[in-house]
């Protein structure tokens, strides 16, 4: 049970060239310049370069490319938290012989406002997900009321609404809404973070004091 909330927790979970005008120029264009997104609305062309950025780490996410899921998440993260165990950790799920994920979909639902900080730019992003997993390992739950008490955990963790038990497919399908920082250096391409209770005990160990003030 505990290997399988991990899982959930993980997949339904970066100096400036030339004088300051320019740059203060192009952000100025890129914060006035709007496009229309189908299920966005209006976006600036920043926000369309981060929601690019976000569309790919998320595909990312539904392939379990641990290497790129590594290089689009933001580094800090692994001072805290050691990178190869985190390699590790993710190839594990992908050949995992207990569990097979079916299919994971997300649907962006919000790009915040993109705001500068000491080291660059960052924003708030927020998306929706459905994963189905299947017990692929026979002894796993493999009766209906192991099934039964695992429906009414992720119930109470996730909400009745969100959570479809299949005894007879033998899978679980739940539906999150997710949080993350998207966070960019001068000079590098965005990154992601999880922004959720367990990311946020390590926010003060990773996150520059001015990003910290600014989503408190």
């Amino acid at each position: 049970m505990r290997y399988l909330i991990l899982v959930l927790s993980l997949v339904v979970f970066t100096a400036c060239i030339g004088d300051k005008k320019p740059k203060t120029d192009m952000t100025q264009e890129l914060n006035t310049s709007t496009i229309l997104d189908s299920s966005l609305g209006r976006l600036t062309l920043e926000q369309i370069y981060l929601k690019n950025a976000l569309d790919k780490y998320i595909a990312q996410l539904k392939s379990l490319n641990a290497e790129n899921i590594i290089e689009m998440t933001y580094p800090k993260l692994f001072v805290p938290i050691n990178k190869d165990m985190f390699r590790d950790y993710l190839n594990t799920m992908l050949i995992s012989s207990d569990i097979h994920i079916n299919s994971f979909d997300a649907i962006i639902t919000n790009i915040d406002k993109i705001k500068p900080f000491s080291e660059g730019e960052f924003a708030k992003v927020d998306y929706n997900s459905t994963i189905t997993i299947e017990f692929i390992n026979p002894e796993l739950y493999n009766t209906q009321r192991k099934l039964l008490i695992l429906d009414k955990i992720l119930s109470n963790k996730y909400g009745r609404e969100n959570i479809r038990v299949d005894s007879i497919g033998r899978t679980i399908t739940i539906k999150k809404e997710e949080k993350l920082l998207a966070i960019k250096n001068n000079t590098g391409e965005w990154k992601f973070l999880g922004d959720n209770a367990e990311y946020r005990r390590l926010y003060p160990r990773i996150l520059p004091l001015d990003i910290l003030n600014s989503i408190n």
